[in-house]
């Protein structure tokens, strides 16, 4: 079977780069042509939102930042009356505790007709596939009807598989290859009165080879460093992958599960940001809800966790010191850029602000990306290769619920932090062994009921085993820097023929520090360009 193109990967990056593409090829293409696109996606349930916007596993995540930050096109698609339903409807159902508790804050706000009101809401993660699912639709739709009317045929097909490797052909074509050399054909139905419109099916296994010319590789978060021995792995109760696996929702219910046999559980997070964060606010409710008696445990070399990203309440909005417009063209290092955001918030701080109003303004005057364009290649290369990484360190804010359950559970002295590193997990007659080391070297071991691997996800450059198709394309000649695959500007990957990669895996996919969404949807819009102008041209 050939193809003109592949996503890799069914989310956001995957889809957006094939409307991009369709777009494109639409507009500029003269003559007859065939293009037929493919979505590969080894669990069909993660198209169109990916891991990280899927109609389960973000069940009770929310963005961390408000909708004021969203891209454009997804705010207006947002405030739409039928859609802000769809966040009602969604909460009340599959919210659970924290999603009442959001509907009882919130509702007035969402149906304000004020903009400024609704756009300070922190609203489920869950919503953009929603927004994604339309937009698969559309696809589908404009696709059959430009078929139908002119000489030129699109098609859009669905394939469940886990991809392993991509062949480089003499012949314009890569070949695709899979886990045990297994590949379905998805068929879907479209459903009505339903939160999810679209439904694949497993259709037929394929068992002749699948080719394309063109492929884009988005595959959500990485999983972090597995420290579980082979026995500890195989422990129901060990989470490596949090997200992935399921994350809150798969959390909860192992601890409910657990609950029923044991009077006391004990949990140990490897980890003290996001995945911990995520889960606080519907865990906290069950806990006291359920009346769980509960030990949680989490740790990191540090503790240095994220910040909440909630404005103060400053009736005037915060005005840049340090990033006056006149004072911007003499920023012309990536040192001076970090250091004057460390300084920024500082003053912010000093005038009765909070950090996260600096870095609102900071962001909505687009201040690093003006900054950077003034950079010099060699700063450029600095900023991506090592000051990039400290200003995220710094610049990392989240939905301020998951801070104030984080506290409450500190408070009630359920959950407890350690200064620890841990060395390995094991697995000893079905219990989890952590093993840790704190900063004096001192070795401690925990006997838990559950363990949670949310330590951070690996880069390209770390990652071996975890993903075999970015072993195999570093094998092939896929160029990495500073853990993360060169690309030009269209997110081609470099040292490798007609590979995309628009999302995280990219190196400096995302300088400016915007919303990962909206960096996303910007990214995969360039990739789908240059997709288009390959195609056509071949």
């Amino acid at each position: 079977m050939h193809f003109s193109h592949i996503s890799i990967g069914g989310g956001i990056t995957g889809l957006e780069t094939i409307i991009s593409a369709f777009i494109n090829i639409q507009k500029k293409l003269k003559k007859s042509k065939k293009i037929i696109f493919a979505i590969i996606d080894k669990n069909p349930e993660n198209i169109p939102g990916g891991v990280a916007y899927g109609f389960k596993n973000s069940q009770f995540g929310y963005f961390n930042n408000p909708i004021r930050l969203s891209p454009v096109q997804f705010t207006k698609w947002l405030i739409k009356k039928e859609n802000k339903k769809k966040i009602i409807s969604y909460l009340k159902i599959h919210g659970g505790y924290t999603g009442k508790d959001w509907i009882k804050k919130n509702i007035n706000i969402l149906y304000s007709s004020k903009i400024k009101q609704i756009n300070e809401l922190y609203i489920p993660r869950t919503i953009a596939n929603f927004w994604m699912e339309q937009r698969l639709l559309w696809l589908i739709s404009k696709m059959k009807k430009i078929s139908n009317k002119s000489s030129i045929i699109f098609d859009l097909k669905f394939f469940k598989g886990e991809v392993l490797a991509i062949k480089n052909l003499k012949d314009n074509y890569h070949k695709i290859i899979f886990k045990n050399n297994y590949c379905e054909m998805l068929q879907y139905k479209i459903i009505k009165n339903s939160f999810k419109k679209i439904v694949f099916e497993k259709n037929k296994r394929i068992s002749e080879p699948i080719f394309s010319k063109t492929q884009n590789i988005g595959l959500g978060l990485p999983p972090p460093k597995q420290l579980a021995t082979t026995r500890a792995q195989k422990n129901n109760y060990y989470i490596w992958d949090f997200y992935s696996q399921g994350s809150t929702s798969d959390l909860i219910n192992k601890i409910l599960q657990i609950n029923k046999i044991k009077k006391k559980i004990r949990v140990y997070f490897i980890g003290y940001k996001a995945g911990l964060l995520e889960s606080l606010p519907e865990l906290k409710k069950i806990i006291l809800k359920k009346k769980i008696k509960i030990e949680i445990i989490c740790s990191s070399k540090d503790l240095v966790s994220i910040q909440e990203a909630k404005l103060s309440l400053n009736k005037k909005s915060y005005k840049l010191q340090v990033f006056k417009k006149k004072k911007l063209f003499s920023i012309r290092t990536a040192k001076k850029l970090y250091f004057s955001i460390i300084k920024e918030f500082e003053l912010s701080y000093s005038l009765g602000y909070k950090k996260y109003d600096a870095w609102t303004q900071i962001l909505n005057n687009k201040i690093l990306d003006k900054c950077i364009k003034n950079f010099s290649y060699r700063e450029k290369k600095e900023y991506y290769d090592f000051f990039y990484n400290k200003v995220r360190n710094v610049t990392r804010f989240t939905y301020p619920e998951t801070i104030i359950a984080r506290e409450k559970l500190l408070k009630m002295k359920i959950l407890k932090t350690k200064k620890e590193i841990v060395k390995k997990v094991d697995n000893l007659k079905g219990q989890l062994i952590v093993e840790t080391k704190n900063n004096n070297n001192k070795i401690n071991k925990y006997i838990c009921d559950l363990v949670i691997n949310v330590s951070g996800p690996l880069n390209v450059g770390t990652l071996k085993n975890e993903i075999p198709l970015i072993n195999d394309l570093r094998k092939n000649g896929a160029k990495i820097l500073s853990g993360g695959f060169v690309v030009n500007n269209y997110f081609k990957i470099s040292g490798i023929k007609n590979i995309y990669t628009p999302g995280i895996l990219a190196r400096g996919f995302n300088p400016e520090r915007k919303t990962i969404i909206k960096a996303i949807l910007e990214n995969s819009q360039k990739a789908g360009e240059s997709i288009a102008k390959t195609l056509i041209n071949m």
